[in-house]
C-alpha cells in the first residue's frame, strides 16, 4: 500500500493555528484516512469546514460540500472502535463530476474519527450535521423534499425530527393526511 501512504502524506499540510469559528472541538481524536491511521490530534467542526490537526501541527481541512455522508458507526466488525464514519469526495460539486460518475478513481475517501471519549460521538455527529446545514448543496432542490411520509401520515420535512435512538418523531400538528384526502377524492371524480 505504498501509494496510499504517499497520497495520504500529501493530503496533510501544516496548519499553524487552530480554527477560531468553532461549533465544536474534540481533542485527542484518532483519525483514519484512506485506511491509514494518522495519529492523535484535535478535530474541529467549524462554521466553514471540518479540520483535524495533529500535535505536530500537520493536518487536513475538509469542505462541507465534499462530505457526501457521515454517520456514527458502532459496528465493531467494520472498525475496532466506535467512530464517526465519513465519505469525502474531492470532486463533489465540480462541473466535470457528472462525467466521472462511472470512474472509480473519483470515488469517495473513507475517513474515521475516533474520539477518546466514546460518549462524545453523538455530540460530534450533531455538530457535523449543524455545520453541513450552514452549507446546503447548491445542486440540490428543496422541492423534492417538501413532504415525507411517516406512521402518522404526511408531514412537512422541515418538521421531521429524530430522537436519540434514530426513531422518527413527527409534530402531530403538522399531519397533512386529512388535507390530502380531499385531493384523492378529486382524482376519482
Amino acid at each position: 500500500m505504498p501509494g496510499v501512504v504517499c497520497s495520504v502524506a500529501s493530503t496533510l499540510k501544516s496548519l499553524p493555528n487552530d480554527p477560531t469559528d468553532n461549533i465544536y472541538a474534540e481533542h485527542n481524536c484518532t483519525v483514519q484516512f484512506k485506511g491509514v491511521e494518522l495519529g492523535t490530534g484535535s478535530f474541529f467542526v467549524t462554521e466553514t469546514m471540518l479540520c483535524w490537526i495533529r500535535h505536530d501541527r500537520m493536518g487536513f481541512e475538509l469542505d462541507y460540500l465534499h462530505v457526501t455522508a457521515h454517520a456514527v458507526s458502532k459496528d465493531l466488525s467494520s472498525y475496532p472502535k466506535p467512530c464517526i464514519y465519513m465519505l469525502y469526495d474531492p470532486k463533489q460539486n465540480e462541473e466535470d463530476s457528472e462525467n466521472d460518475e462511472d470512474d472509480d478513481s473519483s470515488g469517495n475517501i473513507e475517513i474515521r474519527v475516533v474520539p477518546a471519549a466514546e460518549n462524545n460521538l453523538n455530540k460530534l455527529y450533531e455538530s457535523i450535521t449543524d455545520g453541513q446545514l450552514l452549507h446546503p448543496d447548491p445542486n440540490e432542490s428543496d422541492d423534492d423534499d417538501d413532504y415525507v411520509e411517516g406512521d402518522g401520515g404526511l408531514a412537512m420535512s422541515s418538521q421531521i425530527r429524530f430522537d436519540s435512538d434514530g426513531q422518527l418523531l413527527m409534530n402531530q400538528n403538522e399531519d397533512l393526511s386529512d388535507e390530502l384526502e380531499q385531493f384523492e377524492d378529486m382524482d376519482e371524480g
